[in-house]
């Protein structure tokens, strides 16, 4: 992805697809250096307009560096306007909750649910919450590789460890953007859903 896409990735693009079926949303995982980690398409999932989700079903590929896969839980993926986190929620195949795994970025632009593209730059932190609830953190060793070799992770030191304790905290309790997340999906067929179906069973998630 070029940076020209990337800063063009806030513009929607015209809605081209039926309006009975979720608008498909590329994603975009950068690395500070300007790399391209990870590609994936997914489904806007118009859950809020306070934040966006993007729901990517079991069997999608899953376009990373190292290689290929097909991702084998459904997932829900949140992105708040101008913070330093997003938030994976994933699901095993028959609805239930499978954990969550929460990167560390720079804060995102403001996306919309009208977006067809979406990028965040990851800063190798990460909050884990296993299916059971216990919560860990993890890759601090890569954080501080990085925080060697680019100026921007270093200054983003001091926001990032504040904003991964708080995330911690808030996975513990189960509050903050946690809270919204759905214990379990009593469907996982949203993207084949009428538009009268679909506003049924997001109304039912909230």
């Amino acid at each position: 992805m070029t940076k020209q896409n990337f800063e063009n990735a806030t513009q929607p693009r015209e809605n081209s697809e039926r309006k009975n079926m979720l608008q498909e949303a590329d994603v975009y995982k950068m690395l500070v250096s300007g790399e391209q980690w990870g590609k994936w398409q997914g489904f806007q999932f118009p859950m809020s307009e306070q934040y966006v989700t993007i729901w990517t079903p079991i069997g999608t590929e899953m376009h990373w560096k190292p290689g290929t896969w097909i991702a084998g839980k459904h997932s829900l993926a949140y992105f708040w306007p101008n913070t330093w986190q997003i938030i994976h929620a994933n699901y095993y195949e028959d609805g239930r909750f499978a954990g969550c795994y929460c990167d560390l970025v720079l804060p995102t632009p403001s996306y919309t649910s009208a977006s067809r593209e979406l990028a965040y730059v990851d800063l190798y932190l990460d909050v884990v919450v296993r299916d059971d609830h216990s919560v860990y953190t993890k890759d601090h060793e890569v954080f501080e590789r990085a925080a060697q070799r680019y100026p921007a992770v270093e200054e983003a030191r001091s926001k990032v460890f504040e904003a991964m304790n708080q995330l911690e905290e808030q996975a513990n309790n189960w509050t903050g953007p946690f809270a919204i997340i759905p214990a379990r999906l009593l469907r996982t067929d949203w993207q084949a859903l009428s538009a009268a179906e679909l506003h049924a069973a997001i109304s039912s998630l909230r």
